[in-house]
């Protein structure tokens, strides 16, 4: 048997140009109830398994999973934050029902002082820990709304405009937690993964600036009472100080996580608009003739539908 590259004519691919007006007029099939589907994705990654896309399916699935079990830790955590705060507290009145009159006053104030110190820096651990599971929960709820918006869109098989602008698409994903430029072009998956991240970063930058707030305002409130001075430095100055920072650099980083999704949306908006008539840049194929036994070698380029092939 003799094997050999094939060169002729019958051993190239016959691809059939179709004109664009009959690719319109197709039907579109639809085997999926949209609402149907979109229901059945809230259980995650549900709808997109019942219409064959594993792969989404397990996305969303795991994705889920993974931020519902770490809400649940910071939910857990949150609870128990609750105890450390009791328990100043009890110190804190335990101490004040043991004050005498023989006692040094100077000495019971700075011992008073500490105690309220410290409830107040396991008041804001608490919010800490509150904080984190209010951001965990509400990343939990975005990238549900985004599995949710994937499951409808395809399901629906939502094309977007056809022949997009790539102009304004860019300027439609300016509106920022809108992904309306990735929306406009019918990329509805892209489209949920804008909104899920500009709203959850946005969200958790705003509690963390809360924080910033809460970590000025402890202090200053302890600070109306002069026996405040009293404390050392690290509990009266350098704890409270670190918790500021820490807030504002976490802040800050879901600021710039911001950032950087804002750009993303509008980068992809604009390159997915100007790419849309390129719908198979290139394909290589491999294939064996039994007739002629030959194996042929070739590739597929596709520019604005019009379909070409070649060695």
């Amino acid at each position: 048997m003799t094997v050999s590259f094939a060169a002729e004519e019958n051993a190239l691919l016959q691809i059939e140009e179709i004109p664009p007006q009959e690719i319109a007029a197709a039907p579109q099939q639809n085997e999926h109830d949209p609402l149907f589907v979109t229901s059945l994705s809230l259980v995650p990654g549900l709808g997109q398994v019942v219409m064959g896309n594993y792969a989404r399916g397990t996305f969303f699935f795991t994705t889920s999973g993974i931020i519902g079990w770490i809400g649940a830790q910071a939910w857990w955590d949150y609870r128990r934050s609750y105890q450390r705060i009791y328990d100043h507290r009890d110190s804190l009145a335990n101490h004040r029902a043991r004050l005498t009159l023989s006692e040094n006053a100077d000495s019971a104030a700075r011992v008073t002082m500490i105690l309220a110190n410290r409830v107040a820096l396991a008041e804001y651990d608490n919010l800490l820990e509150k904080t984190r599971y209010h951001n965990a929960a509400f990343m939990l709820g975005a990238v549900g709304i985004w599995n949710l918006l994937d499951a409808f869109g395809v399901s629906a098989n939502m094309q977007g405009a056809q022949n997009p602008a790539p102009r304004r698409a860019m300027a439609l994903s300016a509106i920022p937690f809108t992904g309306a430029g990735q929306f406009y072009n019918g990329e509805w998956f892209k489209g949920g993964l804008v909104f899920a991240t500009q709203t959850s970063f946005v969200f958790g930058g705003a509690r963390f600036q809360y924080l910033m707030y809460k970590a000025q305002q402890f202090p200053r409130e302890l600070g109306e009472d002069e026996n405040f001075a009293l404390l050392p430095i690290n509990e009266r100055v350098d704890l409270w100080r670190n918790n500021h920072r820490n807030a504002a650099q976490r802040r800050t980083m879901f600021f710039w996580y911001f950032v950087i999704s804002y750009i993303y949306g509008m980068t992809d908006a604009f390159v997915d608009a100007s790419l849309s008539g390129f719908d198979r840049k290139f394909d290589l194929t491999f294939d064996y003739l039994p007739q002629n036994e030959e194996i042929s070698l070739g590739f597929v380029w596709n520019f604005g539908g019009r379909g070409r092939s070649g060695f």
